[in-house]
């Protein structure tokens, strides 16, 4: 009984050591995005890249880009907009991205619309 208890305590000590060697989204690398730009990479990929952004922008934007990994180098936070491929006629969606930040989706994505952001006094992440 007291190795099964032993055992069934090692289970979280483990699992614990797994998340915490897992790089968070706000260490995302910048890839080949230059400052002062928000960048849309059409694949997916982690650390540094020489893959060309399908969307490299240093102002507001529309259009359509495909989409699995973006980065925001400009000053300001952006409002980005986006549809699920495939899936446009479900409506678009948006999403704050702050600063000096980058995440990926989980589904490839359109990006259709980037706007310097209102600050309304809610936070972005």
């Amino acid at each position: 009984m007291r190795l099964k208890s032993l055992a069934l305590a090692a289970i979280p000590a483990a699992l614990l050591g797994v998340m915490a060697s897992a790089p968070s989204a706000s260490a995302w690398s910048t890839g080949n995005c230059e400052t002062g730009t928000f960048c849309v990479w059409p694949e997916y990929w982690y650390g540094d890249t020489d893959m060309t952004p399908s969307l490299v922008t240093d102002g507001e934007w529309s259009g359509s880009a495909l989409g699995h990994i973006f980065y925001n180098r400009t000053s300001q936070d952006v409002t980005m907009t986006y549809v699920m491929v495939g899936h446009e006629e479900q409506g678009p969606q948006t999403s704050c991205v702050s600063s000096g930040h980058g995440s990926y989706f989980t589904m490839p994505m359109y990006v259709t619309d980037i706007a310097w952001r209102e600050d309304d006094g809610s936070p972005c992440w």
